[in-house]
């Protein structure tokens, strides 16, 4: 299983130029600011209504407070109040890709889409806004078009690890493995710990049949987390096409350890089981599973067992 790894990134809490014509809420826009950024979310949020009550014409407290109710997961008021920075500064990009941020996580892809669009337009050189407007288009299954986001987030952030490695998940769903590894090499070689892009790399390689290196590569996964039971099911799949029965027995075994009731695992154990000659293992493996609703399962006990 390939997984997506979502990037999203929230900017820094910031003051607009010009400055403020009333000190006072200038004064209460640092005072929230500085609360923020110390965690204490809740006098920041006071210190921005005040300033707001104060002067509900500038901007800043508006793009302050959205950023504070977006670290609190409050999607809604974070989008009320970037929608009223842009309502305010409508040539700014930077409302515009917060307010999508925010949309995201409401799975308001198409909103989203639209709104970092906007911020692309009013800043084409914007990577991050290229990376997660291609996140959301390969949400909708547009994975050419998703790639094409990625590659621009590229082209203007040349060392962006997340941007590589979405690009192969795009390049993966189009079936071109060999430029969907290339893309996970790159993501790797810039960012070592990420097991996600093992994984990916392990999946697409699979794909194009190089079932050793795959095996390789979910090797790194599992040592960094033995219980991934993605990269345990991928090893013994990968192990299956290189007939080396017992390893892949072995990860099958962990896999129902986990989960008793599955039974994808149960049906290929058997499988397995069988071609190291061990029937009886095979046939419990398969009447359980055909037990669970396994058609196949059902199939293989009917054919070697059910005699």
């Amino acid at each position: 299983m390939v997984i997506r790894r979502p990037f999203f990134l929230l900017l820094l809490f910031i003051q607009f130029q010009p400055v403020f014509c009333q000190n006072t809420v200038k004064q209460l826009v640092e005072d929230g600011i500085t609360k923020a950024r110390l965690g204490d979310f809740k006098e920041a949020l006071t210190s921005f209504d005040k300033a707001v009550a104060i002067d509900s014409t500038t901007s800043e407290p508006y793009y302050n407070r959205g950023l504070v109710y977006s670290q609190l997961n409050d999607w809604p008021a974070a989008i009320r109040d970037f929608s009223k920075v842009i309502l305010l500064r409508p040539s700014y990009p930077d409302p515009y890709f917060n307010r999508a941020l925010a949309k995201d996580y409401l799975k308001d892809r198409r909103g989203a889409i639209e709104d970092y669009s906007m911020a692309i337009t009013l800043k084409p050189d914007f990577p991050d806004a290229f990376l997660n407007r291609g996140l959301d288009i390969y949400e909708l299954g547009d994975y050419q078009e998703a790639a094409d986001d990625f590659s621009r987030a590229i082209q203007f952030k040349p060392g962006f690890a997340e941007a590589y490695y979405n690009r192969g998940l795009s390049r993966f769903g189009l079936k071109d493995y060999p430029a969907a590894i290339a893309d996970f090499n790159q993501a790797i070689t810039l960012d070592t710990l990420s097991v996600d892009y093992f994984a990916s790399r392990g999946a697409a390689k699979a794909a194009s049949g190089l079932y050793d290196d795959a095996v390789l590569d979910f090797n790194i996964v599992i040592r960094a987390n033995p219980a991934d039971m993605n990269a345990l099911s991928n090893r013994a799949l990968a192990s299956m096409y290189l007939k080396n029965w017992q390893e892949a027995a072995d990860d099958y075994s962990k896999i129902i350890e986990n989960d008793p009731s599955n039974q994808d695992a149960l049906t290929s154990r058997g499988v397995a089981r069988q071609y190291l000659k061990d029937m009886a293992g095979a046939c419990s493996d398969w009447k359980t599973a055909s037990d669970l609703g396994s058609v196949k399962a059902s199939q293989y006990f009917q054919k070697y067992c059910d005699k």
